[in-house]
């Protein structure tokens, strides 16, 4: 396969998984101790790290490429669609306890990264729906197809049951072909799939938005949203130059300015220029980072023609997203096309 992009000057974040999620996976592909063994040492982990921190992204992903090597097609759909609201953390029990459906959204998305670092997720509103749009927030190497999946099921799982019977109605989004796997997907989802669309995304009706959540709790709600937000913003748990970053994806990649960032964050420009500095990053680079990183990454995996995607990033005229993604990756946004589309072909085995 040939490599069009070249190494950006810093490596990519590596933010931990919490362990829990990985030992759900485990206790349901690999029931029997001397296989999780094989596969805990295949991937180089060990098996006492299972009962320590947060697994690092680069292990996860090994560990979803053995997997994905070794099981049947749509291994993944059923464990990621039984993972417990309270296995997502804080976020999973502020998302259950909201007051209705509509909250629960709102809730998801504007926490999500406490939950997945590595992703971003936009509500898009629609005639008929309130759309859950899924990307990644820096380039994923590896399953990183697979690992998305997951989060998107996921996200599925913990939607489906505040909606009741209407969950039949919840609609998944596929941006890739997904023929291989689609019986056990469409075993596992509550509602309809769509595959070779051009998102990864949940179409919620926007007539289930006032549904009551059946364990609608609002100090609960608000107790576990005040920890999501402790964990989003808390410098201890998060550096700087992190915390920057998420303001910048809930921006959707447009540049907000050093000044409304800094503002957003309880700082002076002066401030946070200084602490970037210390971590040895500038505001300038962060934003090209993020803008980098969505723009892949609807290349990759949407159809967005590219003039939209440049105006979705701030900007106004396509010709300075080209020659601003040439300068961050070596090659222009069609030519990352392209070359996506051909090894999505290659490994589905479409010719």
């Amino acid at each position: 396969m040939m490599v069009i992009s070249r190494q950006s000057s810093a490596s990519p974040p590596d933010p931990g998984l919490p362990i829990s999620y990985v030992m759900r996976f485990l206790d349901l592909v690999a029931r029997e101790p001397d296989e999780r063994r094989q596969l805990l040492d295949l991937a180089g982990l060990d098996p006492a790290r299972l009962n320590g921190p947060p697994l690092p992204l680069s292990q996860l992903l090994d560990l979803l490429g053995l997997l994905d090597e070794r099981l049947p097609p749509g291994w993944h759909a059923a464990p990621a669609m039984s993972l417990d609201p309270a296995q997502h953390g804080p976020l999973g029990l502020a998302t259950i306890s909201a007051s209705n459906l509509g909250q629960a959204l709102d809730t998801l998305v504007r926490f999500e990264p406490v939950r997945a670092p590595w992703t971003c997720l936009r509500l898009v509103n629609e005639s008929d729906h309130r759309v859950l749009v899924l990307s990644q927030r820096f380039p994923l190497s590896g399953p990183g197809e697979r690992l998305m999946e997951i989060n998107l099921l996921a996200l599925c799982a913990l939607i489906a049951p505040l909606m009741g019977s209407d969950a039949q109605r919840l609609i998944t989004e596929l941006p890739w072909p997904a023929e291989h796997q689609a019986t056990a997907l469409r075993e596992a989802l509550p509602g309809p799939l769509i595959t070779g669309g051009k998102r990864l995304a949940l179409r919620v009706p926007r007539d289930c938005a006032d549904l009551p959540c059946p364990l609608a709790d609002p100090e609960l709600h608000a107790l576990m949203r005040n920890r999501c937000q402790r964990l989003l913003r808390d410098p201890e748990d998060r550096p700087i130059s992190g915390q920057v970053s998420l303001v910048l994806l809930e921006h959707g990649g447009r540049n907000p300015g050093l000044q409304a960032v800094a503002r957003e964050l309880g700082r002076s420009s002066r401030s946070l220029s200084r602490h970037l500095a210390d971590e040895g990053v500038d505001y300038r680079q962060l934003v090209d980072r993020t803008r980098q990183a969505i723009a892949e990454d609807l290349l990759r995996h949407t159809r967005i023609p590219l003039a939209e995607i440049a105006q979705q990033l701030g900007y106004a005229d396509p010709s300075n997203f080209n020659r601003a993604f040439r300068r961050w990756t070596g090659c222009s946004p069609g030519a990352l096309r392209r070359t996506a589309a051909i090894t999505c072909m290659s490994n589905t085995g479409i010719s």
